[in-house]
């Protein structure tokens, strides 16, 4: 990851334009040494995530301490609305406790599933209640999760969403938010819009669970063990195969068991064909 990874786009190239055109250009154009130094930060802690799960984690984590958030939720789902009816979505803070009532009563007034913010989260990957009450009236319905249930049931004051690429064109959703109103200042907002697209290059290429990213850590051998598992071969039949004792064969299916998390051969062979 280079520093012109991040800076180095069309959308950051300064052309001749007029005054209001310049005042709406790329958020890239606010930022300081400190807040690129904190993107890289953030980026390099996700990028050794051996898998989603562990992504979700890590990230949470790191907004936790570069950007000071507590409470933070990652919802993901096969299509951008499909995204707030997670159902074990990972929350940290407050989150955790908000949940059930938000799932139960709020998630379809969720006010970033409304157009404008659709729209701000599909091509910048940000959007933030601050921007989205500067852009006009809210909503009805958004209004009143805003005022009931965020500020008048948990006192939150402060909501901003992050839109990340998942594998397989899921969309996650990363939800922060905070009692302070000025919590997201824009130049905060301008770090974490250059963060969406590198992250979801990450996140894109990660194993969807831990057991699968465990399959991609194995040696060969143990992978050819696995291949004629998921063929219904007995340890008998893999011993022949491979031109190994059948002893070796069971310690190495009782190694490649530990190592995945899988509570049998069946298991391992669900694992295997769903990888395939």
């Amino acid at each position: 990851m280079t520093q012109s990874t991040l800076v180095d786009s069309p959308a950051s190239t300064t052309t001749a334009t007029s005054p209001r055109r310049r005042a709406r250009s790329s958020p890239r154009s606010t930022l300081r040494k400190a807040d690129y130094e904190r993107a890289f930060d953030i980026l390099e802690c996700c990028d050794g995530a051996p898998s989603l799960p562990d992504f979700r984690e890590l990230l949470v984590d790191a907004l936790n301490h570069h950007f000071g958030l507590r409470h933070v939720s990652f919802f993901a789902g096969a299509t951008f609305h499909n995204t707030f009816g997670d159902l074990a979505p990972l929350t940290e803070g407050h989150t955790a406790r908000m949940l059930p009532e938000y799932q139960d009563r709020w998630s379809r007034y969720d006010v970033f599933s409304t157009p404008v913010a659709m729209r701000q989260l599909v091509s910048s990957g940000v959007s933030s209640l601050t921007e989205l009450r500067a852009l006009g009236a809210l909503p009805a319905s958004a209004n009143a999760y805003v005022r009931h249930f965020l500020s008048a049931t948990w006192g939150m004051e402060s909501a901003t969403a992050l839109r990340l690429e998942l594998p397989g064109g899921h969309t996650a959703l990363i939800g922060m938010f905070d009692t302070a109103p000025d919590c997201m200042g824009p130049q905060d907002l301008a770090t974490l819009r250059v963060l969406s697209r590198q992250l979801s290059a990450i996140a894109r290429g990660l194993p969807v669970s831990r057991p699968k990213a465990a399959l991609a850590g194995l040696s060969e051998r143990q992978r050819q063990v696995v291949h004629l598992v998921a063929d219904g071969l007995s340890n008998a039949q893999i011993a022949e195969t491979l031109s190994l004792a059948e002893d070796s064969v069971k310690k190495y299916v009782s190694r490649i068991l530990s190592a995945t998390g899988c509570q049998s051969r069946v298991e391992l062979a669900l694992l295997a064909r769903s990888r395939a």
